[in-house]
């Protein structure tokens, strides 16, 4: 056994030997795998291997095409053939229009992708897999390469891969890794029952023993494993004699899941009753295992199965499998780097793993490679979890995404599994109001105020009952003053007589010079594509507060200390999760202002883009002239501990400006009439800053900045897509992210953010497109629920473009 390699990834099963493999096709040959026992004995050896190209985002649906492809390859090498059941097709089912409106979006992302999906109505559904009943069925998703695939050969073939004399890895089996040592350069050791190996990266890629490994880092991975049955039938007439392979079926009307296994079904289920696994450890026997049998938890599920197949109840079980699979806590898998380690990454939580596992592995590998892959990965990056993971929460989100494996979430709905997580002393406060929360990072957030206590929302892919509540929130704020309540934003206070000079060598622009002022930068990655943005202030000489998105936690920490000065000279310490910002915004804020803070607060003495410590009633704050709504706005950072003081100030004085309350619905409506971006939605590592419409936040003359070089090399070659605003021509339903763009009937590009601007009267929305449908007034369509609508790229900033409103 080796003692020294470059990288070590822990686990034999579908996430290790992909990671193994991809490796090596990314040009990486020092690489070895090490297992406890043999490769697949932990769950791929009892995995129900089913390879769809669904997804509910792009980047799912383009890891899944890359697996069926690669498999297809595999299935097809004349030297090491696996059994492939390719294309066979597959059906979603639903008996909702609301469901059916679901899979025409989704069908719309994939065509983004290059995937051609089908949305079919019941009679189809049946005509190609007769052995299902239309009663209550309205149609179906088809997707027409569906199939499954034997998850131990495939596993065999790509570690046979990795280990040819032109790839170079190594694997070894039946060797448990003891420990794991960090050393003061971030190599590791990987200690094992057969000697240690030294290495500069590890890769966990554990499946449900993930947080014994993680115990040895010291970290604990919010995955959760649950027990999951399926049974094989014996053969079935029909099937016998169809003369054709039945295609997969998904059912989330009742709970379960069904492929042909030779001339029978596979049947999945998704029981209401389930049951976690292995919460208190699992034994180290446990391999190649399986859990008791227990069908009369499923006996609810297979009666709703027996209605759609009554084939069912004429054919006996042949067998049972029942074997724990992994959930994460927000059911996305876990596939990059370790929140807080160095030279540490993660395959982890692939509750679908045989047939995304190819896909997986290959961005897995290309971001330790080269720092980034070719897809944004932030769906699928263990970092946008953070501190609030704990085992109980995990246990519980992962029971609520086993429960509704086949429903997916429509927008703006929010599960109420482990809340509240995250919350402020105004959450009750808020609630009292009348408040609707959504999440955000595990932050209980306003959405909306309800107009009424029996209000209820409809969640829709249409507009619905919100519409005119969030309308009247904006306009009162438009023509008084509203305020709310933004939880959970990211807050690092940087400090040290080098931070600005830093500072300015990871942003790509420019950043604000003068004490007490505060400017808008974006980060670029060695690729020179935009990383993140932050809103920096400062508050003296020598600290600055760096501002961004809530979910990005973990991440902006991750790059910032990698890229400190070695020589200590600046300092970070995080405050997102000790401070709040209470926002005031409209014409009368700096009235509610100058009435609870000493002070002057005139535009001549605080104008926009400034910043201040101050009191606020008796409570302590940092005070900034910024905005995000498009209106004359304030942002009032106060330490939790005094935030419920700061609110009543600002409510007792509000009551004299009829000071109204607004939630994050209404912000999204402003921040889309302004062209403001969302980080991860509109802001994301494909792109450039220039293709991202943020050329005036570039400083190309800049000395120094990450990612300088790869960005003058880009612009050299021209851009590839470019950021737009569109107005649309409907006012029935919004576009929603991943909804294709269309020239003459073609994808030319992706929506990635939408919504009703409700002080410009239009349907707003945001994407990349190919340059040459940048212009202004180009006409095109997008496809909204499925259906292509006219659309018009229009000016970005439509609502009060000269920030005259912003300046008071």
């Amino acid at each position: 056994m080796k003692n020294q390699t470059r990288v070590v990834v822990i686990g034999g099963g579908i996430a290790g030997c992909s990671t193994l493999y991809h490796l090596t096709q990314e040009g990486w040959t020092d690489v070895v795998l090490v297992e406890r026992n043999e490769l697949t004995s932990g769950t791929t050896w009892h995995s129900a291997a089913q390879v769809t190209n669904f997804g509910a985002t792009q980047t799912m649906v383009g890891l899944k095409s890359h697996s069926i492809k690669l498999y297809k390859e595999l299935a097809d090498d004349p030297e090491y053939p696996i059994n492939y059941h390719h294309a066979d097709g597959g059906i979603r089912l639903a008996n909702t229009e609301r469901q059916m409106e679901a899979y025409r979006h989704f069908a719309s992302v994939a065509k983004g992708m290059g995937v051609d999906f089908e949305i079919i109505d019941a009679e189809e559904c049946a005509k190609r897999h007769p052995l299902i009943s239309t009663d209550n069925l309205l149609g179906g998703l088809w997707d027409p390469l569906d199939g499954d695939i034997d998850p131990a050969q495939l596993c065999q073939a790509l570690a046979r891969r990795a280990r040819l004399a032109s790839a170079g890895a190594e694997v070894y089996r039946n060797t448990p890794v003891t420990g794991l040592t960090q050393h003061k350069d971030d190599s590791w050791t990987v200690h094992t029952e057969h000697g240690d190996i030294s290495c500069e990266i590890i890769v966990n890629a554990c499946g449900y023993r993930v947080n014994e490994v993680g115990a040895m880092m010291g970290v604990h991975h919010p995955v959760a494993s649950m027990e999951h049955q399926y049974f094989l039938t014996e053969p079935i007439k029909a099937i016998e004699e169809a003369g054709f392979r039945m295609p997969l079926l998904r059912c989330p009307i009742s709970d379960y899941y069904c492929r042909q296994e030779k001339n029978g079904l596979l049947v999945g289920f998704y029981e209401q009753d389930c049951k976690t696994w292995g919460m208190d450890g699992i034994d180290p026997n446990f391999v190649n295992a399986l859990c008791p049998d227990d069908l009369d938890r499923v006996m609810d599920v297979l009666e709703g199965a027996f209605e759609r197949m009554p084939a069912l109840m004429d054919v006996g079980i042949h067998s049972v499998v029942n074997g724990p699979i992994t959930y994460t806590i927000d059911g996305a898998p876990l596939v990059g780097p370790i929140p807080g380690k160095r030279n540490a990454f993660c395959i982890i939580g692939l509750r679908a793993g045989l047939g995304e596992g190819g896909g997986h592995g290959w961005l897995l590998a290309q971001q330790i490679v080269h720092g980034e892959a070719c897809y944004d990965t932030w769906v699928i990056d263990p970092r946008r979890v953070t501190g609030h993971a704990n085992v109980e929460l995990t246990a519980l989100k992962a029971i609520e995404d086993y429960q509704n494996e086949f429903r997916f979430h429509f927008p703006h709905e929010h599960r109420p599994a482990g809340r509240p997580a995250k919350t402020t002393p105004l959450t009750p406060i808020f609630a009292a109001e009348g408040a609707e929360f959504g999440t955000v990072n595990g932050w209980e957030r306003v959405a909306y105020i309800k107009p009424s206590p029996d209000f209820e929302e409809t969640h829709s892919f249409r507009f619905n009952e919100t519409f005119p509540v969030v309308a009247k929130e904006i306009e009162a704020m438009r023509t008084g003053v509203g305020m709310a309540e933004v939880n959970g934003f990211n807050r690092f206070e940087i400090t040290g007589p080098g931070a600005r000079d830093w500072l300015d060598t990871m942003v790509c622009g420019r950043i604000p010079r003068k004490d007490g002022k505060v400017g808008l930068t974006y980060l670029l990655n060695h690729q020179g594509n935009v990383k993140a943005e932050a809103t920096l202030a400062n508050l003296d000489a020598d600290t600055v507060w760096y501002g961004s998105a809530a979910a990005s936690e973990f991440h902006d920490m991750d790059w910032l200390e990698a890229h400190l000065p070695k020589d200590g000279s600046v300092q970070i310490r995080s405050l997102t999760n000790d401070w709040t910002i209470l926002v005031i915004a409209g014409p009368k804020s700096r009235d509610v202002l100058s009435g609870v803070s000493r002070g002057d607060w005139t535009k001549a003495a605080f104008p926009w883009l400034s910043v201040r410590r101050a009191f606020v009633g008796i409570a302590p704050a940092v005070v900034m002239s910024v905005s995000f709504s498009g209106e004359l706005a304030y942002e009032i950072h106060v330490p939790n501990n005094q935030l419920y003081a700061a609110w009543l100030a600002l409510r007792a004085e509000g009551e004299k400006h009829g000071m109204t309350l607004f939630g994050g619905h209404a912000v999204e409506s402003m921040r889309l009439e302004k062209g403001y971006r969302h980080w991860k939605a509109d802001l994301i590592t494909e792109f450039n800053p220039i293709e991202s419409g943020l050329d005036r936040f570039v400083k190309i003359d800049k000395p120094e900045f990450i990612g300088k070089a790869a960005l003058e090399e880009q612009l050299a070659h021209g851009l590839k897509q470019r950021f737009v605003t569109l107005a649309l021509d409907c006012d029935h339903a919004p576009a929603h992210g991943g909804d294709a763009i269309l020239a003459n009937g073609k994808p030319i590009g992706t929506i990635t953010s939408a919504g009703w601007g409700h002080r410009i009267g239009k349907n707003l929305a945001m994407g990349f497109l190919h340059p040459e449908y940048a212009e202004v007034g180009t006409k095109l369509q997008v496809e909204v629920i499925g259906e292509p609508v006219a659309a018009t790229v229009m000016d970005p900033g439509l609502y009060d473009p000269e920030n005259i409103r912003i300046k008071g």
